[in-house]
């Protein structure tokens, strides 16, 4: 199960590490962004992917290419290999085909050309340059084929011809007639490898851009260390340590203390490790788990004709019979059961919190407004957290950091009251 639509990867999430240039690439790099692979192994092996792209930088980082410039060599490779433009293989027939038709002269002439230039400034400045070795073998093999799809296409000699001015009609119909005997899925495999490449080395831009850390995975063990939201100008960082007993989390704090963000952090910290990236952090090390269900803004589903509610107790319900069929669970709620009155919502909320603390195989975070259930909620493994905050002259200053408790500080009547509400209403 995969419920993170809460953390808007494609709007807060997916800026972080899109440097694509081309369309495909960006389209890669977005399936990449919402696939969760099925192992720890998988997932190591796109850490390495990410790890070998950096550990490449100095060859890298500037990597570019002009756009429009790919898009038309595209079309040029793909209508020859496809034999939507056919190029003469005789090379007299071809020598007076181009010299009698000027129009086509110049733009095949002009189409090598630019082909030319940019598969061989992609092949000089990264692709020849590469520590392929340091790639993980699957994608190390991919790197090799993209060199010899280059390698065939004699660019170092084409492009010295055309820096002094000597790539001739007869060179032109050479290069064309190299290009005539690729074959369709060669040329679009090459294209998907660099689309690949392309998705790989922006995710690896945005970890170095970012400053992220690689996570670890341990079965025993839940601690991150300085985590924050990303898209925060100034974000504060906190860290979370828990034990093998405590898996769940209760955090309290008065409205607009942080405890929504503070949990998409964490929810953030939990999928971008489990997808491989970078994570906002200076050390992750967590469970790897089957199901990870990021509730934030649990609204009314009007397609399915569910109330707020409703949608509350069936997104409950999906993760517990997850959690009991075995299956390792990470969960975020934030303010559960607000959807309904205070008396139902303390009784229930108290069963779920107690209720969840049997299935130790996974973790759940859960903030409360009810203030009430601080001595409901007495197990060893709840871990209690509040956000802090103090009044200063009777107006609330927030600090955003997590520390260990329970919050009573209620700050709805003191702000009520500081607006001048309670004094308009009453007279």
């Amino acid at each position: 199960m995969l419920q993170v639509h809460d953390l808007n990867l494609k709007r807060d999430i997916l800026p972080l590490f899109d440097y694509t240039i081309g369309d495909y690439a960006a389209e890669v790099l977005y399936q990449v962004l919402q696939t969760v692979p099925d192992t720890v192994e998988e997932v190591y092996g796109r850490q390495n992917i990410l790890k070998s792209f950096i550990s490449n930088w100095q060859v890298i980082g500037s990597y570019t290419y002009q756009r429009l410039d790919a898009r038309e060599v595209c079309v040029f490779l793909n209508d020859i290999a496809t034999r939507r433009l056919v190029v003469e293989q005789n090379k007299f027939k071809a020598a007076f085909q181009l010299f009698t038709g000027e129009e086509e002269r110049h733009r095949l002439r002009s189409k090598s050309v630019q082909t030319i230039l940019l598969l061989h400034k992609l092949q000089t400045t990264c692709f020849q340059r590469l520590d392929v070795k340091a790639f993980p073998e699957p994608f190390r093999k991919q790197l090799e084929t993209m060199l010899g799809f280059l390698q065939q296409l004699n660019l170092t000699a084409n492009a010295y011809l055309i820096r002094e001015n000597k790539f001739s009609l007869s060179a032109a119909t050479r290069f064309c007639k190299t290009l005539s005997s690729l074959s369709e899925n060669e040329v679009s495999s090459f294209w998907k490898s660099m689309a690949y490449f392309e998705a790989y080395w922006s995710i690896a831009k945005g970890v170095v851009a970012n400053n992220l850390c690689f996570p670890t995975f341990s079965e025993d063990a839940f601690t991150i260390e300085d985590f924050y939201h990303p898209i925060l100008e100034k974000p504060v960082k906190n860290s979370l340590q828990l034990t093998p007993l405590q898996h769940v989390v209760l955090i309290t704090g008065p409205n607009m203390s942080g405890k929504s963000t503070l949990l998409r952090s964490v929810g953030l910290c939990v999928y971008l490790a489990h997808i491989g990236f970078g994570v906002p952090a200076s050390s992750c090390t967590l469970p790897f788990f089957h199901t990870i269900a990021i509730i934030i803004n649990a609204n009314d589903n009007l397609r399915s004709g569910y109330s707020h509610f409703m949608s509350e107790i069936q997104n409950l319900k999906t993760v517990v019979q997850e959690a009991g069929a075995a299956k390792k669970c990470f969960a975020v709620f934030d303010e559960i059961f607000r959807g309904t009155n205070i008396e139902d919502a303390l009784e229930i909320t108290r069963t779920t919190v107690n209720g969840l603390t049997k299935y130790s195989n996974s973790y759940f975070f859960i903030s409360t407004h009810l203030l009430q259930l601080k001595d409901d909620v007495a197990s060893d493994k709840i871990k209690k957290y509040n956000i802090a905050c103090e009044l200063d002259n009777d107006y609330p200053r927030f600090s955003y950091q997590l520390q260990e408790g329970w919050s009573d500080l209620k700050i709805g009547k003191i702000l009520f009251e500081k607006e001048g509400l309670a004094e308009l209403l009453t007279h």
